[in-house]
């Protein structure tokens, strides 16, 4: 394996190939990246990132997902030393999106509707949050990156968690009290033991694994405006997070009720 510091593409070429892919998207997802380079004249720039060749993707077949979890491992293996900080620079995740892992981008993506918008979110992203939820590559750092967080005592396999529902990670990008490692943490565990209590409830009135998670950060909110959730003890922050479950399961035991 080799390892040097990376070369990115400039911002400035980061918007001339954005120019490219809202007329000819196809030539931005299928043209390889030194080709791009030669014929729009583009630039990189070295940044302080080491990246190490030879940690290489499992290429599936078309859209399928089996391998993203073994994947961003090898992706955290390829990048050792990027810091979340970093990890918000477009730059690194559009060259490798476009260069080194475009094999996977174009596979695991292929495009099903529009292929302009698949250009825009798994090769560009429009902010943090659309790194962390939707870019084909960033997306697989962030959630290793999360699940580093997780104390063995509220999860045995957070990775698992976070990968076998996609809303976890949406969940925990948009939410301020998330950033707290501690609250993340437990977080994760209350998340896995509400959606295996789920999967023993009959499908006809269970509530959805997207609704659970969603409705569960709702309530967490809720509880932060009354809590420091950061700055209790462990065992009352279990009790708040165990809280913000039993209020998701009231809710929906008043709608079906209703019906």
């Amino acid at each position: 394996m080799t390892s040097k510091k990376m070369r990115v593409l400039t911002k400035q070429s980061l918007v001339i190939l954005r120019g490219i892919a809202a007329a000819e998207p196809k030539s931005l997802w299928e043209e390889p990246l030194d080709a791009l380079v030669s014929e729009h004249k583009l630039e990189t720039v070295e940044v302080q990132v080491e990246f190490q060749r030879g940690h290489d993707f499992i290429v599936g077949k078309p859209r399928d997902g089996k391998f993203d979890l073994r994947n961003a491992l090898n992706l955290r293996k390829a990048l050792p030393e990027l810091t979340a900080s970093q990890a918000t620079d477009e730059r690194i995740w559009a060259t490798l999106a476009l260069g080194e892992y475009k094999d996977y981008v174009m596979t695991r993506w292929a495009a099903s509707g529009s292929l302009t918008d698949a250009v825009r979110n798994k090769i560009f992203a429009s902010g943090t949050r659309s790194l962390v939820r939707e870019h084909s590559l960033a997306r697989l750092w962030w959630r290793v990156h999360f699940a580093s967080f997780v104390d063995p005592k509220h999860s045995k396999n957070p990775l698992e968690v976070i990968f076998s529902h996609e809303d976890i990670a949406g969940e925990i990008a948009g939410r301020a009290i998330l950033t707290d490692p501690k609250v993340l943490s437990a977080y994760v565990g209350i998340i896995e033991n509400g959606l295996a209590q789920l999967e023993k409830q009959p499908k006809s009135t269970r509530l959805s694994s997207k609704l659970f998670i969603q409705r569960t950060g709702k309530k967490l909110n809720m509880l932060a405006g009354r809590f420091m959730l950061g700055s209790v003890t462990p065992e009352r922050l279990r009790a708040l997070m165990e809280d913000a479950h039993v209020r998701v399961m009231a809710d929906r035991a008043q709608e079906l009720e209703a019906m």
